[in-house]
């Protein structure tokens, strides 16, 4: 693995034709947005360029992804991946692209340098700000479309500019796309501001359930049973686990969400004084120091009991 900055990226794209971009399983607003803006930034260039389909999770992001899926048959030329830091992380039917990958644009710290090339920035508040700055290097003029689809990174990776590595240099992004013209305003209220009613009986069950197994450490099961009960999709789920550091002096939230396979997606969120990053990697997953993932089998108690061990642990620093 090679580390490269936006203008090498720019030169390795501009070189290249047939282009495949993978987005990470589970495709959020980040990853979503970010695929969607390079996609079209690459076929303004006039160069044939697609998404790796992606079983879509949620479908607030699904205009970002369906759209472009590469058609049946179609060979890569050159692969590219955006916010997905490592193989592991690659949807269904591709993950043989992983050792084919010739350029991961990425924001986690814990990327495993699966991709000949990597621009990685582990400070920037999301990819999208990385995609920004390539469509800029690639000489791309942002369209309203593109400029929706990043703002949309930005903003679900910041959750409404207001997560701890939100820069100033991610705002002045913002202001960038906003002056393309599309409905900003619009776009806020469907992805903060519009719950479903599965979303609130979610929302009921969760604060009802929630504990505190020591100071400042909030603990929130989901388990499908509940899911089913509230009727809800797994549109329902995006950024359920920002509930966890809702309580007051709350600074570390710890949510387990059961899957239909019966494996439970971990995620935790810190206020920056413990790694969540670090934490997750000892359980096989990894993200940033604020907030990170995984998807690990059960039970949901070992799995707390491994979480919290990590926190009192040097790993956690």
């Amino acid at each position: 693995m090679e580390r490269i900055d936006a203008k090498k990226a720019a030169a390795l794209l501009s070189a290249a034709d047939d282009i495949l971009i993978v987005t990470h399983i589970r495709p959020d607003g980040d990853t979503a947005g970010s695929g969607c803006a390079l996609c079209l930034g690459l076929r303004a260039m006039g160069k044939r360029a697609y998404l790796a389909a992606n079983p879509p999770s949620m479908a607030r992001y699904e205009k970002y992804t369906i759209p472009y899926f590469a058609p049946e048959g179609f060979v890569p030329g050159f692969v590219a991946a955006v916010d997905t830091p490592g193989p592991g992380q690659f949807p269904p039917g591709w993950e043989h692209l992983a050792e084919r990958t010739c350029l991961a644009v990425d924001h986690h710290g814990t990327n495993s340098g699966y991709a000949r090339y990597t621009y990685l920035e582990a400070d920037s508040a999301a990819t999208g700000e990385l995609v920004y700055l390539l469509l800029r290097e690639l000489g791309a003029a942002l369209t309203a479309d593109m400029a929706e689809a990043l703002y949309a990174a930005l903003a679900t990776d910041t959750n409404g500019f207001r997560t701890p590595g939100t820069t100033a240099r991610t705002l002045t992004i913002a202001g960038a796309l906003r002056e393309t013209g599309f409905d900003a305003a619009g776009l806020t209220r469907a992805l903060f501001e519009t719950k479903s009613a599965a979303r609130l009986r979610l929302e009921a069950a969760l604060y009802s359930a929630m504990r505190f197994p020591r100071t400042g450490v909030c603990v929130m099961i989901l388990p499908l049973a509940t899911i089913e009960a509230c009727g809800a999709a797994e549109d329902d789920m995006d950024k359920l686990s920002l509930l966890t550091t809702v309580p007051e002096g709350t600074r570390t939230g710890l949510m387990l969400r059961e899957l239909p396979d019966g494996s439970w997606k971990v995620s935790l969120r810190t206020d920056g004084s413990v790694h969540a990053g670090r934490v997750l990697q000892t359980i096989g997953g990894g993200g940033h120091a604020d907030a990170a993932g995984a998807v690990t089998p059960g039970p949901p108690e070992a799995i707390e009991a491994a979480v919290l061990s990590a926190l009192d642990g040097g790993s956690a620093l």
